[in-house]
């Protein structure tokens, strides 16, 4: 069996998709990553973070950079330099 034919029961919890018609005759069809349970290697990824126990502000991974920088160029044509990007937290 994949991941993919393992179900999920979301009804009852934080799922919009599956509360927006609770109660009623309609089964929501669209398809999204909330269906699937998240990946083995994301799943230790966020057991060794919690396991750390410190949540502090942190330093982008060189890798978020390149895809930031790769993203603006792809979508935009920006060629940004990593240095004038500026990492905020978010305050709302």
């Amino acid at each position: 069996m994949s991941e993919f034919d393992r179900v999920i029961d979301r009804r009852g919890g934080d799922s919009l998709k599956w509360n927006r018609y609770a109660g009623r005759d309609v089964l929501p069809l669209w398809v999204a990553d909330m269906d699937f349970a998240a990946p083995p290697a994301v799943l230790e990824a966020l057991r060794a973070r919690v396991a750390h126990g410190v949540f502090g502000y942190s330093e982008a991974w060189p890798s978020l950079t390149e895809s930031v920088l790769a993203h603006l160029e792809c979508l935009y044509g920006w060629k940004v330099e990593a240095d004038w990007l500026v990492w905020l937290p978010v305050t709302c």
